[in-house]
């Protein structure tokens, strides 16, 4: 009988964190199709994601990768400006965290973000992070603020259908 999935992320094994490298751009795109947000090209990318771009012109956006048992379940992305990288003040900004469905709702969206929030802080010496997410995605929400972010602004999207 097939294991069932959510028995994967239900046992004692505790997620393993790594950032992806170029090797890793089809789990990515998996992982990235369950996501509401735009697609994206990240093969058309490659290079602002792993290297050989400008790092003074390009902004450097690290993707955290969450493994279950030796399977990428989640990820985020921590995306950095060119400007802010030597800054005392330097802000990053979080973006695309994304947990398989058959993951949801156990906690792991949380111990990424602390995981990239500890990084931030700590190896990258970080001043602030900043994310946006949709006004309706009461579950990202709820975790962002007790996670300590805190609202800043609402901003509006407008667009003319030609």
């Amino acid at each position: 009988m097939a294991e069932n999935p959510q028995s994967i992320h239900l046992s004692n094994t505790a997620p393993n964190f790594r950032f992806a490298t170029a090797a890793d751009v089809a789990l990515v795109n998996e992982l990235d199709s369950f996501s509401n947000s735009p697609t994206r090209d990240i093969h058309r990318d490659l290079e602002k994601y792993f290297g050989s771009v400008d790092p003074s012109t390009h902004e450097l956006t690290l993707i955290l990768l969450a493994e279950v048992e030796q399977r990428a379940v989640g990820k985020a992305e921590l995306m950095l400006a060119p400007q802010e990288r030597e800054a005392t003040d330097a802000i990053g900004y979080i973006k695309r965290v994304i947990v398989r469905p058959d993951f949801r709702a156990h906690g792991l969206a949380r111990q990424m973000l602390q995981y990239l929030i500890a990084y931030a802080r700590n190896d990258l010496r970080l001043q602030s992070l900043d994310l946006h997410v949709w006004e309706e995605n009461y579950p990202a929400l709820r975790l962002y603020q007790s996670l300590g972010f805190e609202v800043k602004h609402r901003e509006l999207y407008l667009k003319l259908a030609l």
